[in-house]
């Protein structure tokens, strides 16, 4: 729960005993912390509360805008003045609108453009982005299609090919020399949309994405395994599952009603479609720019063997860096949670350390002609 008080969230914790009580604990909670004055705990809370309602649910909704609104009254500061701190921007894509913060430094020396993943928001990455702001980074927060406003507002599903949002921003704002950084899933939409754009010339992932299919398990075998699994269930009862989803309209399948909407699709063979193009192998070949991975060595969402994998993947690079986030240092579990400091000092400790490797190549060559 981003930006809700740690000891409240244990508190609301103990109070959850099954998937039916998310929504009802979380709103109540927030409403009570939205009365006593706690803009920040409330926003958070509604904002979970929305994470587990079904998509066509208006109590989800009503509650996703409750705490939109909050989030820009708690941060009113930062957005106003004749030089705001962060401005809020809308930048045209395919029939909608991607919300973009642009964090604004003082003395600007550098761009980072920040994204999430399967199903962020802004809101979650706002504290990491003003604290590369103040480290000297004019720094672009987006959401994209299936993510946020995108899919809440506009019903826009998820895209494979990145590339497509990413340039919609680097191209309105004409940024050049960019450090993408993706989180989560966007741990494989960042070095996906890097290969596209000229524009990007640094990759940040945030939790190891080189392929769904490499993520399952450290373990090849059952990794393997499970791979196998999936596809007897999604390619043999495929067509079963179309079936019932049709005739009971999506009830009493919330797995299969959160994947089609936020993927674009009612067909299972088209999901797992979808699902196996979270690859990066058939692109490895453009993956030519500075990369670095950051993981967590406990990571809930992709085994920890997937950094190593991703690393592998990288072999046409200019060069590949890694950073691996331990429970010693609070931050082992995914996107770094706990500890998301860390994650954000190792990407300007990197940026640093390309840069210096670009001053050293640049005088090297100086040199090397005046000989």
């Amino acid at each position: 729960m981003d930006g809700c008080d740690l000891a409240v969230a244990k508190e609301i914790g103990l109070a959850i005993k099954s998937a039916s009580d998310f929504y009802r604990v979380l709103k109540s909670r927030a409403d009570s912390e939205l009365e006593q004055g706690h803009i920040k705990n409330a926003a958070a809370l509604y904002r979970m509360s929305e994470f587990y309602t079904d998509w066509e649910d208006e109590n989800g909704l009503n509650a996703w805008k409750k705490a939109r609104e909050l989030f820009f009254q708690y941060y009113a500061d930062f957005f106003s003045g004749e030089r705001p701190i962060v401005k809020l921007v809308k930048v045209p894509y395919e029939g909608c609108e991607m919300p973009v913060l642009k964090f604004n430094a003082e003395s600007p020396k550098g761009t980072i453009v920040v994204h999430g993943g399967f199903d962020s928001s802004y809101e979650e990455f706002f504290s990491e982005c003003e604290y590369l702001r103040e480290r000297g980074y004019d720094v672009y927060l987006f959401e994209g299609p299936g993510q946020g406003e995108c899919i809440r507002l506009y019903g826009a599903p998820l895209v494979i090919e990145w590339e497509k949002p990413v340039m919609a921003v680097t191209e309105y704002f004409d940024l050049h020399d960019v450090i993408l950084v993706g989180q989560s899933l966007g741990g494989f939409f960042a070095p996906r949309a890097s290969a596209f754009d000229d524009r990007v010339t640094k990759c940040v992932s945030i939790a190891q994405f080189g392929a769904l299919k490499m993520n399952f398990s450290d373990n090849a075998f059952v990794n393997g395994l499970t791979i196998g699994l999936l596809n007897v269930v999604l390619y043999g009862f495929g067509w079963l599952i179309n079936i019932l989803y049709a005739a009971k309209k999506g009830k009493g399948m919330p797995f299969f009603r959160t994947y089609f909407h936020r993927m674009g699709t009612t067909n299972v063979y088209r999901l797992a479609k979808i699902l196996w193009s979270i690859d990066l192998r058939p692109i490895a070949d453009k993956l030519t720019k500075d990369y670095l991975i950051i993981g967590g060595s406990r990571d809930s969402m992709a085994c920890r063997a997937g950094l190593g994998r991703h690393l592998l993947i990288l072999r046409k690079a200019q060069s590949v860096s890694s950073r691996e986030i331990t429970e010693f240092e609070q931050g082992a579990d995914h996107c770094c949670c706990g500890n998301q400091t860390a994650a954000m000092d190792a990407v300007l400790l990197w940026a640093e350390m390309i840069e210096r490797r670009d001053r050293s190549c640049n005088q090297q060559n100086k040199m090397g002609n005046k000989r």
